[in-house]
């Protein structure tokens, strides 16, 4: 299996999280369009050594962060992500307060993937994410050209079901839609 490429970042704030379900969410927002997300998994483990020897182990899921990085990020997306507060009014200023919480929410992606010279596109939805503004950075243009993107840090968490990622693969006709 080879992979080369990666679509469609959407979040979707939390509507809800049951107690024994998986949350439902308001409208999802299109992130920008992807050009990385990078899983990083964090794992609680232990072990225990009896009789000199290592008799039990075990690693469990503590939590995760995706890197993800987009090509833009509008202020309305920002808004809803990061939790920043727009002014309604004329000014269409949009406000990055030290106060500023950044919700709960869902979020997603497709990755392409090459298997037995035929495409699988895989989708991987976190279902409790939370995200963590990036640092921003400017250069002036010289005599070349240097592209900027928006870097966002995604911190996973378990939801109350236990699920902390979701994946699912399509195939034939039709898959990528």
């Amino acid at each position: 299996m080879a992979q080369f490429g990666a679509k469609c970042p959407m979040f979707a704030p939390f509507k809800t999280e049951p107690a024994a379900a998986l949350p439902t969410y308001d409208t999802a927002v299109t992130v920008g369009a992807l050009v990385s997300a990078n899983l990083t998994v964090n794992l609680a483990s232990g072990e225990l050594y009896a009789d000199d020897a290592l008799k039990e182990q075990l690693s469990e899921f503590a939590s995760g962060t995706v890197a993800l990085e987009t090509d833009d990020m509008t202020d309305a997306v920002a808004k809803v992500i990061y939790g920043a507060t727009g002014d309604s009014g004329s000014t269409g200023e949009l406000k990055f307060n030290k106060g500023d919480t950044a919700p709960y929410g869902g979020f997603g992606y497709y990755k392409v993937l090459m298997r037995d010279g035929q495409k699988v596109y895989k989708g991987c939805f976190y279902p409790k994410v939370r995200a963590a503004l990036g640092n921003d950075n400017a250069a002036t243009r010289g005599n070349s050209i240097t592209f900027g993107t928006t870097p966002t840090t995604l911190t996973v968490f378990a939801c109350n079901t236990g699920d902390w990622r979701i994946t699912k693969e399509f195939t034939g006709d039709g898959a990528e839609a």
